[in-house]
């Protein structure tokens, strides 16, 4: 796939991003990775946004963002979503589409997005014991 430079409104300024994933029905997922200044501000340096935490899902006419947990909860407070919880809101989902049109494909997505939540919850209890959650430590 190739990557394309996507930019948003935002404010007066454009978040730009990376285009990672567009499907049969042209619904995009874009990965944000810098804010340009306000056009009035010459010779201002674009913001760059920490990888892995910023996207946004255009369907249509609508987009949602999705952002992520920015850092240490004891830091900075719960500022966004995990990927346990996106992952739950895809197996829960997910056993909702098999109910109506069960298939083999639905089983084995629903098993291998439990198995992923059970190993990202694995981490953090590993981590906990370690005395490192929290902490940008590893």
């Amino acid at each position: 796939m190739s990557k394309k430079i996507v930019a948003l409104g935002l404010l007066g300024s454009s978040v730009w991003g990376v285009g990672i994933h567009t499907d049969h029905n042209g619904v995009n997922v874009t990965h944000q990775e810098w804010i340009d200044p306000e056009p009035d501000n010459d010779g201002d340096k674009p913001t760059y946004l920490p990888r892995g935490h910023y996207y946004n899902i255009t369907a249509g006419e609508s987009t949602t963002d999705i952002n992520f947990q920015n850092g240490p909860v004891k830091e900075h407070g719960v500022n966004g979503i995990t990927s346990e919880a996106l992952l739950a809101i895809m197996i829960h989902r997910t056993k909702i589409l098999d109910s109506n049109f069960p298939c083999d494909e639905n089983k084995r997505a629903i098993s291998y997005m439990e198995n992923a939540l059970a190993l990202f919850e694995q981490r953090t209890r590993d981590r906990l014991n370690r005395g490192v959650e929290g902490k940008n430590l590893t």
